[in-house]
């Protein structure tokens, strides 16, 4: 996965962490095709223990490197950050968003996440 290999090359200047926020395409909402066919069939979680459990199952299924952390059920991570259903942040070391990916399928760019990294610590791009 991409974003591992991101997390890795720079793990010693940077923490990386997923939120796993709420199921995006939930069985018992709105479902889509493409979800179906991967098998990823999965009813909104009730509980933050469901939660966790489909969040361990993404993180095992994804082979996610870096520590995934749960949004709560009141969903504020997804809130404060409009991530639903998959975005990427880069905040520096003060709480500063230097970065952030266009939410959504279609602004999902691990390269120029990777490229804002690069350039926030100095590193070559």
């Amino acid at each position: 996965m991409r974003l591992n290999e991101i997390a890795a090359r720079f793990s010693d200047l940077v923490d990386f962490y997923c939120i796993y926020i709420q199921e995006a395409h939930p069985d018992d909402g709105w479902q889509v095709q493409h979800n179906l066919g991967d098998g990823i069939i999965l009813n909104a979680p009730g509980s933050i223990e469901e939660r966790a459990e489909i969040a361990e199952v993404c993180a095992l299924r994804l082979t996610m490197a870096m520590p995934m952390l749960l949004d709560d059920m009141t969903d504020q991570a997804d809130g404060l950050y409009n991530a639903l259903p998959e975005r990427l942040y880069l905040i520096d070391a003060q709480g500063i968003v230097r970065y952030k990916t266009v939410a959504g399928s279609m602004g999902f760019k691990p390269e120029d996440w990777a490229a804002a990294i690069a350039e926030l610590v100095g590193a070559p791009a």
